[in-house]
């Protein structure tokens, strides 16, 4: 059953008329339409793409099988009532309070789904895995050449332009989000975004970057560090090298990932780290950096083979600085693990 089918099954089990797409992500896995703006519209018969003409021509190209619906022209709940599509599916997490009010005022029915397509996403094709392995493979090529650029007295800004430079370089079509380089007391923000701060001697350095490759994602944490540290540092780094390893050791097919998330907590928590990792231990990778399904406390979403998603633990401690180590990790069908990227989590000292 092709991506279209498996929809309209849903959209026959709920009893409606048709679906309506706006999550960027979702319309280019549905469609293949990588515009920014517009709806995918799937109904039991048919499937349009409503959007304006600056992406006419492109959805001739990347989405033949689909008819134009121009925006510019027809309303959308006028376009709705012409097809008889009295009752829609409706993305919850990406439809606008703006648009559901237009249809709403228009007698359509909205009925809202979670995850309803990000969840067919889970599962990746062998091309969707080449992709985000292409990804990777620049992040692990970008991590060896950066370490040649980082010293005391050079720029978070420069060490993060630098990096998205040379991924772009490397055949990369964006970054995945905006590269995060944290020194210092700095290491010690789990998502502590580049700033005008100088590299220093005896810090930690935390390193969280990705890439794009032909619309699919890569992301990869590193943390190193510049000159000799404290023993507590120290410890932290082993630590939470040891507990990305336990939650890689622990995966096989079948397990729920809240128990991947708790490979990784309680090492942390048996060293005495345990409030110090605030965030999941990972997330879904695909389309998007962070997709369904998330690696935390209370997720209880099966570990199925060709499910790609990272393993990201990490210590932060007040003041002092942060450690965190990611890879981009998936079980093939024999429930063998497969790394993406290249697991280099040893200590290094610059």
């Amino acid at each position: 059953m092709d991506k279209v089918n498996e929809l309209r099954a849903e959209i026959t089990k709920n009893r409606a008329d048709a679906m309506i797409i706006n999550n960027q992500a979702n319309r280019f896995y549905i469609a293949n339409y990588t515009g920014d703006t517009g709806f995918v519209i799937i109904s039991e018969q048919e499937q349009f793409i409503y959007t304006d003409g600056r992406f006419f021509e492109q959805i001739k190209v990347e989405s033949p099988t689909f008819t134009i619906v121009d925006s510019k022209k027809t309303a959308l709940s006028e376009f709705l009532k012409s097809k008889e599509i009295q009752r829609v599916i409706i993305e919850a997490e990406d439809f606008t309070a703006g648009d559901a009010k237009q249809l709403l005022d228009a007698n359509v029915e909205l009925i809202y789904t979670d995850n309803l397509i990000q969840k067919l996403r889970m599962y990746k094709t062998d091309e969707e895995i080449e992709c985000i392995s292409r990804a990777a493979q620049i992040t692990d090529k970008v991590y060896d050449e950066i370490l040649n650029y980082i010293k005391p007295g050079v720029k978070e800004l420069d060490i993060a332009t630098e990096i998205e430079y040379l991924g772009k370089k490397m055949g990369a079509e964006a970054p995945a989000f905006e590269t995060i380089v944290a020194s210092g007391v700095r290491s010690s923000f789990p998502h502590g975004t580049a700033s005008h701060k100088l590299i220093g001697n005896h810090e930690l350095i935390v390193l969280d970057f990705g890439f794009v490759v032909d619309q699919y994602y890569s992301d990869v944490t590193r943390t190193v560090a510049v000159g000799e540290i404290s023993d507590e540092l120290r410890q932290v780094y082993e630590v939470t090298k040891n507990a990305e390893e336990a939650a890689i050791k622990s995966l096989e097919l079948e397990m729920k990932f809240k128990d991947v998330d708790k490979a990784a907590r309680d090492h942390i928590t048996e060293h005495g780290y345990g409030q110090y990792f605030n965030h999941s231990t990972g997330h879904g990778l695909g389309l998007e950096v962070h997709e369904y399904p998330t690696v935390n406390t209370i997720s209880t979403e099966i570990l199925k083979p060709n499910m790609v998603f990272t393993i990201e633990p990490g210590i932060y401690l007040p003041e002092k600085g942060g450690v965190r180590i990611e890879d981009d990790v998936y079980l093939n069908e024999q429930g063998e693990v497969v790394l993406l990227t290249n697991k280099k989590n040893e200590f290094i000292n610059l």
